[in-house]
Parts: structure tokens; C-alpha cells; sequence
């Protein structure tokens, strides 16, 4: 589906030099952008639910080494 994406002069530069920078379009660097930031993000609420596991499987062993 077709977008119309606004930007201001100062991010328009930036996407234009990052497009000329890596020889894409400015398309495809939002694409790029677009797919980074949804993979952190995926990473990111993956790392957190691990780290939540691991917090209440451990929580006595935590809490002793704490001491």
C-alpha cells in the first residue's frame, strides 16, 4: 500500500544522506529503518520476559546472594 511520508527539512536531509551514504532509495532506508526498529524492539521485549523468568525462578537464590 502506498504511503505519503512527511518529514521536516532537517529529517529530509538526513534521509536523503543516509540514502546517498548506503546507494538505496529513501524508500528502502525507511524500509530498513522500519525493520531494525521492529526487530530491536522484538528483541527487547524477548530479553525482558527472559529476564523476568529468570527473576521468579531464582528469586530465593537471588535473595541470598544479596545478603
Amino acid at each position: 500500500m502506498a504511503m505519503t511520508l512527511r518529514l521536516d527539512e532537517s529529517h529530509d536531509e538526513l534521509l536523503e544522506a543516509l540514502a546517498v551514504k548506503f546507494g538505496r532509495s529513501k524508500t528502502e532506508v525507511v524500509q530498513i529503518a522500519l525493520e531494525d526498529l521492529a526487530a530491536r524492539t522484538d528483541k527487547s521485549a524477548r530479553t525482558r520476559a527472559a529476564f523476568d523468568r529468570v527473576r521468579v525462578r531464582d528469586a530465593d537464590l537471588l535473595e541470598r546472594l544479596s545478603r
